[in-house]
């Protein structure tokens, strides 16, 4: 079990700070496009669609990074006052009903778009440049997955707490 953990969360910690480089490609094109736009005074066809393209997925395979780290927002109003223990069994009662509900309905949709994606050569629409929209949905897809993945990871943990009161060894 805890090789099984700590796989999740080395891929998650290595997608997440590989995909952390995207913002260098995301700060240039949007540079590019500002510079091109009100220096020269025309219009970039691609900016657009690489732009938002490219903030997606570098937030979607950032996710389970985050949340190996510990980075999203919680509403801590009562569960700041709860024991360890507590806040375990908290914690495995919003994964069985919130998380695990959830992340099932996202991927197996968004998991049916980037086949269709695949299958049909889907195009974007909102720009003349029209890319494919395959590759983004198969980095969201996989950046769901890789989130489930870190889910199922922390879930575990804190049903280790939850029952033993102590921490999992990892």
């Amino acid at each position: 079990m805890e090789k099984f953990l700590r796989i999740i969360d080395r891929s998650s910690e290595w997608t997440g700070k590989a995909a952390s480089f995207l913002v260098v490609f995301l700060t240039l094109a949007i540079g590019y496009d500002i510079t091109v736009r009100y220096l020269f005074d025309k219009a970039n066809f691609w900016a657009y669609d690489l732009t938002y393209m490219l903030y997606g997925t570098y937030t979607i395979l950032g996710a389970a990074y985050c949340h190996y780290m510990k980075g999203h927002v919680r509403m801590d109003l009562l569960y700041s006052r709860l024991s360890r223990k507590g806040q375990a069994r908290m914690d495995v009662i919003c994964y069985i009903f919130l998380f695990f509900p959830l992340f099932t309905i996202l991927l197996y949709k968004c998991g049916e778009g980037a086949y269709w994606a695949l299958i049909h050569g889907e195009t974007s629409h909102a720009s003349v440049w029209r890319p494919s929209l395959a590759p983004f949905k198969v980095a969201i897809v996989f950046g769901l997955f890789l989130f489930f993945l870190q889910g199922i990871a922390e879930f575990i943990r804190a049903l280790t707490v939850a029952i033993k009161g102590e921490p999992h060894e990892s």
